[in-house]
């Protein structure tokens, strides 16, 4: 019963990795940079927002100092900020929007089977040799790929920053790789308990090597 309530603690911790991906996914705040004639624009892996300015108020609020004006990103946009290679920009953002896609699916698909483990269907049960191992397998899939997209980002223009929404996908590939690890040493633990064999005879006679009537006992190993 306590291997079942691991494999289902990991599976709410990809459950808020996968939230919190795609959040970071579709906020335009992935990088803050400055443009060559000086706007200031936030830039995310699907949506890009300006900052212009408007007339200043007392108090410097939305309305009165700054307003956003946002578009859509797609494949192959190149949001390039000051001094920034617009090819560099181009891969790291396509290399981030595909691995946060991959990331997605695979954290959807262990969901998914576990979901299908727990109403017992005929090809995936709870006591499938294969079930808690698919689910680990398709969280390590989304924490690695997270690793890679995120790693493309090492580099950036000295005009450009990160913002929230990387280091907010930064937690949500921690947190992956978590539930992966849990997953993994509930597999190995238990595998190391049914290591032994099924019967396992202890004999409380050991000096009497060549003595035919043995008293022995047999204890079940859990497996």
């Amino acid at each position: 019963m306590g291997m079942q309530k691991l494999v289902a603690v990991a599976v709410v911790v990809a459950l808020v990795s996968l939230v919190l991906n795609n959040v970071a996914a579709f906020t335009p705040n992935w990088v803050y940079q400055t443009l060559e004639e000086g706007r200031k624009r936030s830039v995310g892996l699907w949506k890009m927002c300006f900052t212009s300015k408007g007339v200043l108020g007392g108090n410097n609020r939305l309305g009165q100092g700054d307003e956003r004006e946002c578009h859509s990103l797609g494949w192959g946009s190149e949001p390039s900020g000051l001094q920034e290679s617009r090819n560099t920009v181009k891969l790291q953002f396509d290399m981030m929007r595909a691995c946060n896609l991959i990331a997605t699916v695979a954290l959807t698909a262990g969901q998914l089977i576990f979901l299908m483990g727990l109403i017992e269907l005929p090809i995936v049960s709870q006591d499938s040799e294969w079930w808690e191992e698919a689910i680990a397998a398709v969280f390590q899939l989304a924490s690695f790929v997270l690793v890679i997209g995120l790693v493309t980002f090492y580099r950036i223009g000295p005009y450009t920053h990160l913002s929230w929404s990387c280091y907010l996908d930064i937690v949500a590939c921690l947190l992956a790789t978590l539930a992966a690890a849990i997953l993994i040493w509930n597999i190995l633990h238990r595998r190391e308990d049914c290591m032994a064999p099924r019967v396992i005879v202890i004999s409380r006679t050991l000096t009497a090597r060549f003595r035919r009537g043995l008293d022995n006992d047999y204890v079940e190993s859990p497996c």
